[in-house]
């Protein structure tokens, strides 16, 4: 039953009903479908670091929110992956042969695979720290660096979960290898631009912020499969 409200003027006023049209306006305003998701998937993917740099300093109406961002183009990975019924798997740390049957890692890793955005977010913190660490002479602050990763890591999500896609529709796993490099050198190349995109030295220093992030963070989940089993 619709209920009535009174606006501003003292004029009774139907409340609408909940129905497919008011749920499309409400995740299009959400994500900003009419420009912004697309804008920023475009300016991500081909100048990726002025992006971000634009969405902290100058203009930040025009693009999709970070982390909704991340967790939206997770959600579209994980999409692809379970409806190509791929077993497809980052940084989980059940696939590390030696924890097997050691730790509780598989309930880790399942929890990873089935919250990618949640487990990357998490991930996110610990590249941020030796991002912050690497890059501790400019003026930066940890949360403008954690923006900077959800951005990067949400269009990696895109750029992966099309190679999967393509490598499935052509029956090519070569597709999907390259697709693997390019996601991996994506995050390394829109970190290293976003810090200054003519130094070599910052390519260097986002690989190792990113790999190093990365090494943590599986150690951390080691530690938490571990005090699973034994505490």
């Amino acid at each position: 039953m619709n209920k009535e409200l009174r606006d501003t003027a003292g004029r009774k006023s139907e409340l609408k009903r909940i129905d497919k049209d008011y749920l499309y306006n409400e995740i299009k305003g959400l994500l900003n479908l009419e420009k912004g998701l697309f804008l920023t998937i475009k300016n991500l993917l081909i100048k990726p670091g002025k992006s971000v740099r634009e969405f902290l300093f100058e203009d930040r109406k025009k693009y999709v929110k970070p982390i909704i961002f991340l967790i939206f183009t997770s959600l579209f990975f994980s999409l692809i992956i379970s409806l190509l019924d791929i077993n497809f798997s980052l940084f989980n740390i059940d696939k590390i042969e030696g924890l097997k049957g050691k730790l509780r890692s598989k309930e880790i890793g399942d929890w990873s695979q089935n919250n990618l955005g949640y487990s990357q977010l998490i991930m996110g913190v610990f590249i941020a720290f030796w991002i912050k660490l690497f890059y501790r002479k400019t003026n930066y602050n940890i949360y403008e660096i954690f923006i900077l990763l959800s951005f990067v890591l949400g269009e990696s999500f895109i750029i992966l979960g099309v190679f999967i896609l393509l490598a499935s529709v052509l029956n090519s796993a070569i597709i999907g290898l390259i697709g693997t490099l390019v996601y991996f050198i994506y995050i390394i190349w829109a970190i290293g631009q976003f810090f200054g995109e003519f130094k070599i030295k910052n390519y260097l220093k986002s690989f190792f912020a990113y790999a190093l992030g990365n090494i943590t963070y599986l150690m951390i989940m080691a530690l938490v499969a571990f005090l699973l089993k034994y505490i």
